[in-house]
């Protein structure tokens, strides 16, 4: 059966349901005959909102205004013609309940008898009740399944309307929050469950109980995969046993109607809707379409509340940078002290509730804090965006997430893009106890964010100790950046903080410029190469293995398979090609060090 047209407003009649020679409908030997119209054609137009099989004697309890009752007839007793009055008559007595509780209509098996009785035809025609034929080859269920699927179909296209409406608001007028209660709506009238995640997995809207944060992260992922290779929209995907379908909301540019193009920025966020879309029908996978594009819009809207908190960030990158090369020390201090009861306005620290302020955990405005935090994107070029924007998004997103700085972050944060384009700054307000660690960043960035990357691409964050005031911000800057620089550089996404710096001698080499570490390398370590490749030895790795044994002869030849005298041969050659002694500290360092940079 073909359903009534998606997308009109009007519900489905009760002509929807009759065969073409009463009702000019589409051929169909499901549709049902028409016995009895008390009403004359207007009748035919009475909306049906509902099914309900029933053969009790008196069904008034389990009808609802609207309903189509379907009834096998096995509450009737034949009874002979003039022996009973219309008051006695038991298809009477169940006609008048059916219309005293607001049903539309009587759809009456004929697998009983064979036909539909005429005493049950004459109360229908006393009361104005219309009656239908359900013949022996249309099973009740088909009836039903026809009637809630045209239901479902026009609710679909009334909230599609709905969605339109307001997305024409939001447009028209300065975005709000209003997505959220939309997405409820729409959702409950669908009876589907739905969250608005972001690509590090926080949840930003939909359904309670919010989805585990291992799940959240999980699913953030596979939709970063699915769109990093091109997949079409919406994304399938299975969660503790749940199945999902991921609908994209994008964030660049080209975001309007019929843009659905696939390889969208790291930052999009999504929608994850718990169910399996392979079965939908075309009109509601462009429902949940249509809502993704109203959550971009409603997006669209809070990203506005952050321009100004950008600003500040970047006016105080700015003066970080000239105060950096003041000589007149009080001069500088001066600008400090102005630019920061700005910054700390703009970041809504002021009477916001947030660290520092009267109702914040810090406590006195003496308690605030700053701290810097630098991230960078490498290489340069992130799926067609500018880097300078993918990457100040980025670390937005990163740093809005409740495991970095709690919940309701955004006032307390101003970030900007920073030197080439492809680092993004932050300086964010933080509580004496609600410090921001790179361990709290590694663990939100890493959980999703890598599977969003191309190969080749890291990401990495430094992270600074917290200051008292706007006028040590230049100091944590530089020490967020060289912690962003000691990040491993194996990992696709790592993060660092002033402790890693001061873990080893190590972690100082990505601060040495890459061509003196080259330089470095190739000069001590160039004997032992050639030699190696002009005699087919093993010299460089044998000092590898060396000096991770900690110089021990016996693990060492252990590890090689080799015997401790042979151990010794090939260590007394590297010392003689390089002029070292491999037994004082000071060149065992430089070994190790031209090991780790080449």
């Amino acid at each position: 059966m073909e359903g009534p047209a998606h997308g009109s407003l009007v519900p489905m009649r009760l002509r929807d349901l009759l065969s073409s020679e009463e009702a000019q409908a589409p051929a169909d030997p499901c549709l049902l005959r028409l016995l009895r119209l008390p009403g004359g054609e207007r009748d035919l137009d009475r909306p049906v909102l509902g099914t309900v099989t029933i053969d009790l004697p008196d069904p008034g309890r389990f009808v609802s205004p609207g309903d189509l009752v379907l009834s096998g007839l096995a509450w009737h007793r034949r009874h002979r013609q003039g022996r009973q009055d219309a008051a006695a008559d038991p298809s009477d007595a169940f006609v008048r309940v059916l219309v005293e509780a607001g049903a539309v209509a009587l759809g009456a098996g004929e697998a009983r008898f064979g036909h539909v009785p005429e005493d049950l035809v004459e109360a229908c025609a006393r009361h104005g009740l219309p009656l239908l034929a359900v013949g022996v080859e249309v099973p009740f269920t088909s009836v039903t399944e026809y009637v809630a699927r045209g239901r479902t179909e026009e609710r679909i296209g009334g909230l599609a309307a709905l969605v339109d409406r307001h997305r024409r608001f939001s447009t028209d007028r300065q975005a709000g929050a209003g997505a959220d209660a939309l997405l409820e709506l729409l959702l409950a009238e669908l009876d589907l469950r739905a969250h608005i995640l972001s690509p590090t997995g926080r949840q930003i809207a939909g359904a309670r109980p919010p989805l585990p944060e291992k799940t959240a992260s999980a699913l953030a992922g596979r939709f970063l995969a699915a769109e990093r290779a091109g997949e079409r929209a919406p994304h399938r995907t299975v969660a503790r046993g749940t199945a999902f379908s991921l609908f994209p909301v994008r964030s660049g540019p080209g975001e309007g109607e019929g843009d659905s193009a696939p390889g969208a920025a790291l930052t999009d966020w999504l929608i994850a809707v718990e169910a399996d879309s392979s079965d939908w029908n075309d009109e509601r996978v462009d429902l949940l379409d249509r809502l993704a594009r109203l959550v971009a819009v409603e997006r669209g809207g809070r990203d506005t509340d952050r321009t100004m908190r950008r600003r500040a960030a970047e006016r105080l990158l700015a003066l970080v940078g000239s105060a950096a090369a003041a000589a007149d020390g009080e001069s500088r201090q001066a600008l400090f002290d102005e630019e920061e009861a700005a910054a700390r306005l703009t970041a809504g620290a002021a009477g916001a509730g947030g660290p520092g302020g009267p109702g914040g955990p810090g406590g006195p405005e003496s308690r605030l804090r700053w701290q810097a935090v630098s991230a960078r994107l490498d290489p340069k070029g992130v799926h067609g965006f500018p880097v300078a924007a993918s990457v100040r998004d980025l670390l937005e997103e990163v740093l809005l997430h409740p495991r970095c700085l709690g919940p309701d972050a955004g006032p307390r944060m101003a970030v900007t893009a920073a030197g080439d384009g492809a680092e993004a700054v932050a300086f964010v307000l933080v509580g004496a106890n609600a410090l921001l660690t790179p361990d709290a960043v590694v663990r939100v960035a890493g959980g999703s964010l890598p599977r969003g990357l191309r190969a080749g691409e890291r990401l990495a964050f430094g992270v600074s100790d917290p200051v008292g005031g706007a006028a040590e911000l230049r100091h944590a800057l530089a020490q967020a950046r060289n912690a962003r620089q000691v990040a491993a550089p194996s990992e696709a996404v790592a993060a660092c903080g002033p402790d890693d710096l001061a873990a080893h001698v190590m972690a100082l080499l990505p601060l040495i410029p890459a061509e003196v570490r080259r330089e470095f390398s190739r000069r001590l370590l160039a004997p032992l190469t050639d030699y190696d490749r002009r005699y087919r030895s093993d010299l460089v790795p044998t000092l590898r293995a060396f000096l991770e044994h900690d110089g021990s002869w016996a693990r060492c030849g252990e590890a090689l398979h080799l015997h401790v005298n042979s151990l010794r041969y090939r260590i007394s050659r590297i010392e003689a090609l390089t002029g070292r002694n491999l037994s004082r500290l000071e060149d065992k360092m430089d070994f190790a060090a031209a090991l780790r940079m080449g």
